[in-house]
């Protein structure tokens, strides 16, 4: 097992990028024109050709023959004497000195190109797609001093990674009669609207829960070590201003929901989640109606054994009645969240499900926000494919603090998920879940019962649009009537009492 990592959370984040437009003149060395090349290389490869021989050999008229010569001497490139053609000392010099016997010859050429580069190292990308800016994305902005000095630093980074530029651009062309080595001077340097990029993270554990961040193996390929360097710093510094967690909870978990199964991995205040996980990956034995889960709902496998018990309830599994009933979904008071394409994935699947065997259900997520905090809240759901974001005050667990590291998921009458994301000890700001998939009643129902206390009264904030950023928040009087799946029939507060 000690090379085993588990993966608890993927995170998606913005890496700020911006495009300049460079004109400038190059040092460049070109093939001459194909017909004079060939005359030149006939030369070197004779040393002298006579004046007759010339004419002959390539079918001109004495007119057309002493033209061309005219026009090859005017340009330095030979010399006629006593009726025999040679090479000028120049065009020999430039032979000798050429890997591929071709004569390059030496010009200034103008050149514009535009060039992304990254705002956290100011080093050129390779890749120049720039993407729309979702607000799901957690965003590394650059610092004021980057952008404030963006067109110098781009002008003394073009000359400075001219190489790297002009290979990318010369792969491009295709252009094999040319070569570029160097800025001779730059005239202009435009800035264009900045975007960003992408780049999915992977965190994960390792043995003795040791925390890795894994990135794009594109990404790390193709960026400059420099770039690396401050990216990976950024994503430091990102969970490390996260407030420590006031709680751990663990203990107040497992007594909530009664899961014995899984004291064994409490050490003091903490819980020993690569322990854990390496018991799921390896086939955990749970109780009956019980499934133990590693990680966020949005990894693939965790939002996969979700998707299959929509199916299997929308469907009449085993010859089961069809069970027709919307979703709930209670996001974790936590930054990194649902941040990114697995939640945009995992949101497009379960939606798909919740059509199955039936129209008119949907997947209804709750999470938290201060008053006027709201328009921030919702703007990290745009792009997402969500449609039904409802919000609900942070106060409701202001008593008992580790209530807001609860992930739960509803689905009425069938089955239900509570994770807990628990602080990793030694590393500020990085949580892990871990939690049970049930089908129990007593589950169902406790859920059903923490989803609706914590929109209870006052705490309710409405609905709000994920899509219509500048529309203010549907006014429902209740959580129930802004979200309907929670009032199944099946359940009532007296179950529980």
């Amino acid at each position: 097992m000690s090379g085993e990592r588990f993966e608890f959370n993927k995170v998606t984040f913005a890496l700020p990028i911006q495009a300049f437009k460079v004109g400038a003149f190059i040092s460049t060395e070109e093939r001459l024109p194909v017909v004079t090349e060939f005359v030149l290389r006939l030369l070197h490869t004779c040393g002298r050709v006579s004046l007759s021989g010339f004419r002959d050999y390539f079918g001109f008229s004495e007119a057309e023959a002493l033209s061309v010569i005219e026009s090859l001497d005017r340009q330095g490139y030979v010399k006629l004497v006593d009726d025999a053609l040679s090479l000028s000392e120049e065009i020999i010099a430039r032979f000798d000195a050429s890997p591929d016997d071709c004569p390059w010859v030496t010009k200034l050429k103008k050149r514009t190109d535009t060039v992304p580069f990254d705002l956290l190292a100011f080093t050129p990308l390779r890749r120049t797609e720039f993407a729309f800016a979702s607000d799901n994305w957690v965003k590394l902005n650059p610092s004021a001093d980057i952008v404030g000095s963006g067109v110098e630093r781009a002008r003394r980074a073009y000359r400075e990674n001219f190489a790297q530029i002009e290979r990318e651009s010369a792969r491009a062309r295709g252009d094999e009669r040319e070569r570029s080595y160097g800025v001779h001077s730059i005239e202009s340097v435009e800035a264009k609207k900045p975007g960003f990029i992408p780049v999915t993270v992977s965190l994960g554990l390792g043995v003795g829960n040791k925390f890795s961040s894994q990135l794009p193996e594109d990404f790390e390929a193709g960026a400059s070590p420099e770039l690396l360097a401050q990216f990976r710093e950024r994503i430091a510094n990102k969970f490390e201003r996260e407030p420590a967690a006031r709680a751990s909870g663990v203990d107040e978990f497992i007594n909530l929901f009664h899961l014995d199964f899984l004291r064994k991995y409490v050490e003091g205040n903490h819980f020993d989640v690569s322990r854990f996980a390496a018991d799921v990956v390896s086939g955990m034995v749970a109780p009956a109606g019980v499934q133990a889960l590693f990680g966020g709902l949005c990894l693939k496998g965790n939002r996969e054994a979700v998707s299959s018990l929509i199916y299997d309830a929308r469907q009449g599994h085993k010859g089961a009645p069809k069970h027709l009933s919307s979703m709930a979904w209670l996001a974790p008071d936590y930054p990194f969240w649902g941040r990114g394409e697995d939640f945009k994935a995992t949101v497009e699947m379960w939606s798909k499900a919740l059509k199955a065997g039936g129209s008119g259900d949907d997947l209804f997520i709750i999470d938290y926000a201060q008053e006027r905090q709201e328009p921030g809240v919702r703007a990290k759901f745009s792009n997402t494919g969500l449609t039904e974001l409802h919000l609900v005050r942070p106060e409701g667990i202001s008593a008992a603090p580790w209530l807001g590291a609860l992930e739960l998921m509803l689905y009425p009458g069938q089955f239900a998920v509570a994770l807990l994301h628990t602080e990793l000890e030694g590393y500020p700001g990085v949580r892990v879940a871990f939690g049970v998939l049930s089908t129990l009643t007593k589950h169902t129902h406790l859920i059903h019962r923490l989803l609706e206390n914590v929109g209870s009264g006052a705490r309710y904030a409405g609905r709000w649009s994920p899509k219509k950023q500048t529309v203010s928040a549907k006014q429902h009087r209740n959580l129930h009537e802004g979200c309907p799946v929670l009032a199944y029939s099946d359940y009532s507060p007296e179950h529980l009492k």
